[in-house]
């Protein structure tokens, strides 16, 4: 369970409390504002959590889970109160939370990863359940893509694993990288193919330039039927200037 700490001695209580836990700034994405404790309250902790709930009116708290799976359902507004879901979101954080890339999967084979360690049907009234309460407390308030990241996470019980869902570690009110990927597998990725997206930093110049021309000869693109079928396509320009590249990755699945 995650709490909502609003002073700086229940924040102390909370780190305290727990061996190993995470502090995040309510109002934050693509994992910053994330502050990860080791049972101490130390005053760079201290100093971070008087900031954030000067800033934002306080600090939410949670025990580190055993993730095992990141993942998202996505959905798009409509402003008049209707909730669409528009497709799954499979991706990768680092170590530190942050965002690192996504699956180029169709929803029907992302949903197949899923049925690994929940059944299919949690999954279905999950979605359901978020549609009807995001209705009711965004519906009219916002228009356009939203994203609810989740994870999968593994737990003891009777001497054996289970797998339960955590339904919402965070909500994006914008068109987000899961929106994004989405789109691009759906609409430019070929049918019989399957890939992966990143996002990469190169603090040194030229570096990002000499990375992407060693994929573009070791994975030639192919193109089949108008769509991807193989290879690697940079989804920004590249230059010897450039610190970041988002590309993706694809190869055939048979």
């Amino acid at each position: 369970e995650s709490c909502y700490l609003t002073a700086l001695a229940d924040c102390r209580a909370f780190v305290e409390s727990l061996e190993c836990c995470l502090l995040k700034a309510p109002l934050s994405g693509s994992g910053k504002g994330l502050n990860w404790c080791k049972g101490a309250f130390t005053p760079l902790i201290e100093r971070w959590c008087a900031r954030i709930i000067e800033q934002q009116g306080g600090v939410v708290g949670e025990p580190v889970y055993n993730k095992v799976e990141d993942f998202a359902m996505e959905f798009y507004s409509d402003g008049k109160g209707r909730i669409i879901f528009a497709g799954y979101s499979l991706f990768r954080t680092n170590a530190g939370g942050a965002y690192e890339g996504n699956r180029l999967l169709p929803d029907a084979e992302i949903e197949r990863r899923l049925s690994a360690y929940v059944p299919v049907a949690a999954l279905h009234r999950l979605r359901e359940e978020l549609q009807r309460r995001l209705s009711v407390s965004l519906g009219t308030e916002y228009t356009g893509y939203l994203g609810v990241d989740m994870m999968i996470c593994r737990f003891p019980e009777n001497e054996k694993t289970a797998f339960r869902i955590h339904p919402c570690v965070e909500i994006n009110l914008r068109m987000n990288m899961g929106v994004m990927t989405r789109f691009l597998y759906d609409c430019y990725v070929h049918p019989d193919s399957a890939g992966c997206s990143g996002i990469d930093y190169h603090p040194s110049e030229g570096e990002a330039l000499k990375e992407h021309e060693r994929m573009s000869a070791t994975y030639p693109l192919e193109i089949r039927e108008g769509k991807v079928c193989s290879g690697y396509l940079p989804l920004v320009p590249v230059h010897k200037r450039s610190c970041y590249r988002a590309w993706m990755l694809v190869a055939p699945t048979h």
